[in-house]
């Protein structure tokens, strides 16, 4: 694949993230069909690294067996990840799309899974419920990101992880003339401030862990129990494109 097919997809699936934040279901019922012409994609290409450190560094942390949120799992993609690398008793797919999790609930699993609708910002579960939280490509798209990690850490145990990725447009990929060039119609200078350094999602502890990938395009976050989230150290929420 040559550089201007890898750049279409990158940009693709950013406006993805970028367009429909904090829609109602019905808006990501209609992608739901597409999601994953543009979510494999990225995975392969640009966010691979990124997956396998953030799972398989969380995974350390979380004993095998036992039960795990998939937050924001769409069409079920991580899933299979998250039971290769966690070994759970359980995993929970929760997501806001009722047609995202029927093509979730259509899959096959190497574990039992349990699909719920919900929605993120209010996760219907007791505290202290879940083993770890995972969620990528989900934390970005909120308009209020601090919240939906807040109910992540109130449903993890005690020793549990929090476990997210998001994307993020750095400078040195808007300073590249392949990818200022207007996509669809859109551009992406509103991303420039999108995920600034100084909103990063971290608490410096022994439980957190931040990591930045493909130039500073993805990061991933491990936190646990005992960190604390407040707008400050919380990503900013993608803006639309700009026509």
């Amino acid at each position: 694949m040559n550089t201007d097919e890898k750049n279409q997809h990158l940009l693709a699936f950013l406006h993805l993230l970028g367009r429909f934040r904090d829609e109602e279901a019905g808006i990501y019922n209609s992608i739901a069909p597409t999601y994953e012409r543009f979510a494999i994609p990225w995975d392969a290409e640009f966010a691979r690294p990124a997956l396998d450190y953030l799972l398989t560094e969380s995974a350390k942390r979380v004993p095998k067996g036992g039960r795990i949120l998939d937050a924001g799992c769409g069409t079920g993609l991580r899933i299979p990840e998250i039971i290769e690398h966690f070994e759970p008793e359980e995993v929970v797919g929760l997501d806001l799309s009722e047609t995202m999790l029927e093509m979730a609930g259509r899959k096959h699993y190497a574990a039992p899974v349990s699909i719920v609708h919900g929605n993120m910002h209010s996760l219907p579960f007791e505290d202290e419920s879940f083993d770890a939280v995972v969620a990528t490509w989900a934390v970005e798209t909120s308009s209020n990101p601090g919240h939906a990690v807040q109910e992540f850490l109130r449903v993890i145990k005690p020793g549990g992880s929090v476990v997210f990725s998001f994307a993020q447009m750095p400078e040195s990929f808007l300073d590249s003339e392949d990818l200022t060039q207007k996509h669809n119609g859109r551009v992406i200078e509103n991303l420039r401030e999108a995920l600034s350094p100084e909103h990063l999602p971290f608490h410096a502890c022994p439980k957190s862990d931040l990591q930045s990938f493909a130039q500073g395009l993805i990061s991933t976050v491990i936190l646990g129990k005992c960190c604390e989230v407040s707008s400050r150290i919380l990503p900013k929420p993608f803006d639309e494109f700009e026509n």
